[in-house]
C-alpha cells in the first residue's frame, strides 16, 4: 500500500511538472490570440477593421479635407492646417480616439461660440527657462504650438525648459507636441488636464480627467515614445466604441451607480472611467495619483481650472473650459553627450529579451509605416461623420468618402 501511494504521488508530481511546463506556452498562445483578436483589450477600437468596414485615405488628402472643413467652420487657414495635422497624426499612429473622431466636437464647439477659432495665444510670463502661455480660449493646438516653440527656444538657451498654459482647450494627441522636441534631438514631455471623467479611488463621482502624459526621447537611430492616459483608456476610445456600435470591454469604466459598465453612452454621460489600474483591489489608486500629478503640473501651476472645477467637455456647457497644459524640454547632451547611443543600446536590450517584447512607441511606428504605404485607415462610421460635417459646410469630399451614407452618421456624445 505504501509503495502504491509513493507511485501515485510520483505520478502526480510528474503530471504537475508536465502541466507546469506545458501550460505557460499554452497560456501565451491563448493570450496572443486574444490580443490579436483585440475585442477585449484596450485596442478594441482597432478591432473589426476590414475593407468592408473601413476607409483608407492618403494622409495628405485627409489633411487637406479636414483643413477645408475647419476653414468653413471659422478657422483661419493656418490654424485649420495645424488642427488637421494634429488629428491625422493620431490616426496615422493607430490612435483613433484622438484622430478624426474629434473633428465634429471641435467644430461644434466653434459653432457654439465656446472656442475662439481665431484667438491668438500669448506668452504672459517668462523667467529663465520658464514661461506661461495664455491661450485666450483659443484652439488647444494653436496654444500648444506657441508653448512648445517657446520651450524649444528656452531649452536652446538653458538646456532645460518648462512652459505651462492656461485658458486653453483640447490639444489633441500629447505625442504631437513631444515629437516637436524629439525632431530637434531633445527629450520632450507633454501633459494636459481634461474635463473630469475618472472616478477617484474610493469615490462615487467623476473628479479627475484622463490627464495624459507623454515622454519622447531620442536614440541614435531610434526613439522611446511613451504617450498614455492616467485612466485605463482615454475617453476617446469609449467614444469610438459607441460610434461604431460596439460594447465597451469590462474594466474600462463604470455606470452612474459605480458598477462595471459596457455602454459607452452610459460611461461618457453618466458614469466615468477607472483610473489606470482599475479598482482599488488592482491598484487603481496609482493611476488616480498620477492623474493628480498631471493636474498639478498643468492646472495648479498655470492658473487653469483644477480637477472637479473643470467644466464638462460638452457643447451644452456654460463658458470656457480653461484647460491647462505643461511642456518640458531637455537637451540630453548637456548631461551626457553619449545619451542617444546609450538609449539605443537600452532599447535594443529590452526588445531582445525572451518573448515578444516591445518598447513604448513601437506599435505606433508600425501603424505609421502602414499609413505611409497604404493610407490612413478610418472606421467607416468615423468617415461617415466626416462626410456629414462636409455636407454641413458645403465642402467637397474626397472620392474615398463619396459612397458613404450621411444618414448613417452618428452624432458625438458631446453634442448635448
Amino acid at each position: 500500500m505504501e509503495s502504491s501511494s509513493r507511485r501515485g504521488a510520483g505520478l502526480l508530481v510528474a503530471a504537475g511538472v508536465a502541466l507546469g511546463v506545458a501550460l505557460p506556452p499554452l497560456l501565451r498562445k491563448v493570450r496572443a490570440a486574444a490580443a490579436k483578436k483585440g475585442e477585449n483589450t484596450t485596442h478594441a477600437v482597432r478591432g473589426g477593421l476590414s475593407a468592408a468596414t473601413s476607409v483608407r485615405l492618403a494622409q495628405s488628402t485627409l489633411d487637406a479635407f479636414l483643413a477645408a472643413v475647419l476653414v468653413a467652420a471659422g478657422c483661419s487657414a493656418e490654424n485649420a492646417a495645424l488642427v488637421a495635422a494634429v488629428l491625422t497624426f493620431a490616426d496615422a499612429r493607430g490612435i483613433p480616439s484622438h484622430g478624426c473622431n474629434r473633428a465634429d466636437t471641435y467644430i461644434n464647439e466653434i459653432a457654439a461660440g465656446l472656442v475662439d477659432a481665431k484667438a491668438a495665444p500669448a506668452v504672459v510670463e517668462r523667467s529663465g527657462g520658464c514661461a506661461v502661455v495664455d491661450g485666450n480660449n483659443g484652439l488647444g493646438a494653436v496654444t500648444s504650438k506657441l508653448a512648445m516653440e517657446t520651450a524649444l527656444q528656452l531649452a536652446d538657451e538653458h538646456g532645460v525648459a518648462v512652459v505651462v498654459c492656461k485658458s486653453s482647450n483640447h490639444y489633441g494627441a500629447a505625442g504631437f507636441w513631444a515629437k516637436m522636441a524629439l525632431d530637434r534631438g531633445y527629450i520632450g514631455m507633454s501633459y494636459t488636464n481634461t474635463s473630469p471623467i475618472a472616478v477617484p479611488t474610493g469615490g462615487k463621482t467623476r473628479a479627475v480627467g484622463t490627464n495624459p502624459f507623454c515622454f519622447f526621447a531620442p536614440a541614435a537611430d531610434d526613439s522611446y515614445q511613451l504617450d498614455m492616459a492616467t485612466t485605463v483608456v482615454p475617453i476617446g476610445k469609449v467614444e469610438v466604441m459607441d460610434r461604431i456600435g460596439k460594447a465597451v470591454p469590462l474594466g474600462w469604466g463604470v455606470d452612474r451607480n459605480g458598477a462595471d459598465c459596457t455602454s459607452g453612452k452610459e460611461i461618457c454621460k453618466f458614469g466615468g472611467l477607472y483610473p489606470l489600474g482599475g479598482a482599488e483591489e488592482t491598484a487603481g489608486y496609482k493611476g488616480y495619483g498620477l492623474g493628480m500629478f498631471v493636474e498639478i503640473m498643468c492646472a495648479v501651476l498655470s492658473g487653469a481650472d483644477v480637477g472637479p472645477d473643470v467644466k464638462s467637455w460638452s457643447v451644452a456647457r456654460d463658458g470656457a473650459l480653461n484647460y491647462g497644459h505643461a511642456f518640458v524640454v531637455i537637451d540630453p547632451k548637456r548631461f551626457n553627450p553619449g545619451f542617444e547611443g546609450r538609449l539605443e543600446a537600452y532599447l535594443d536590450r529590452m526588445r531582445g529579451l525572451p518573448g515578444d517584447v516591445k518598447v513604448a512607441g513601437d506599435p505606433e511606428k508600425e501603424f505609421e509605416r502602414d499609413a505611409a504605404e497604404n493610407g490612413i485607415i478610418l472606421h467607416e462610421d468615423v468617415a461617415t461623420t466626416l462626410k456629414s460635417l462636409a455636407a454641413r459646410y458645403d465642402v467637397a469630399v474626397p472620392p474615398e468618402l463619396e459612397k458613404l451614407d450621411v444618414l448613417k452618421a452618428k452624432k458625438s456624445l458631446y453634442e448635448d
